[in-house]
């Protein structure tokens, strides 16, 4: 059916189990798919899902788990790929797409760095922490020295948060000061106005 009508003629479902080829006992390929995405939440929840979530539906092995998560990742990487060539801060709806698809659905907390180049485009991309932002696990000279080998002129911060209404913390304001104080050095910190008048951008968004 995919070759005669295109693969947009499928139901969600029915994608999903090309990818899986086979069912379970008592279960074909797309009843198993259908419960897979009802569980996870969609596609948006598959693209979060971790081998542990994956794992955890009765049918799907470690054979199904790498070749889900590897096309999850293809998809990952074709929305990542327009950030290298984009300035992200005047453009920023395909970061905001990126950042929904890899962080729209996780169920920790999780920090991440992007690194820009002086186009303000995309260098690098680090996961900082997961979990409960801890202004005292994070060293931001560290984050900085790193940015600066990178040879990144300006920071992204990302930070979702999966449980509560997407609003800084007293936490996250405090972790984000700490970096934009770092940033004596000249690196651009889009996020919050640092001291000494140094110029920056703030985009905020929920995913």
């Amino acid at each position: 059916m995919l070759l005669t009508h295109g693969p947009e003629a499928l139901s969600d479902a029915a994608l999903l189990a090309i990818l899986l080829r086979i069912g379970r006992q008592g279960k074909d390929a797309v009843a198993l798919a259908r419960d897979m995405l009802s569980e996870l939440g969609g596609f948006q929840g598959l693209m979060s899902a971790s081998q542990k979530d994956l794992l955890n539906i009765k049918g799907i092995g470690r054979a199904k788990i790498a070749q889900i998560m590897a096309a999850m990742e293809i998809v990952k990487r074709q929305l990542r790929e327009p950030l290298k060539k984009l300035n992200i801060i005047q453009s920023p709806s395909a970061l905001f797409e990126y950042l929904k698809a890899s962080m729209g659905n996780l169920d920790r907390e999780e920090f991440r760095l992007l690194h820009l180049n002086r186009a303000k485009g995309l260098i690098a991309e680090e996961v900082l922490f997961k979990g409960t932002v801890d202004t005292a696990a994070v060293y931001p000279r560290e984050i900085v020295e790193s940015a600066l080998r990178k040879r990144a002129s300006a920071l992204i911060l990302a930070h979702n948060h999966p449980t509560s209404e997407a609003e800084a913390s007293e936490e996250d304001i405090a972790l984000i000061e700490a970096l934009v104080k770092a940033c004596s050095t000249g690196l651009r910190l889009p996020g919050l106005s640092p001291p000494g008048g140094m110029k920056t951008s703030m985009i905020s968004r929920p995913l």
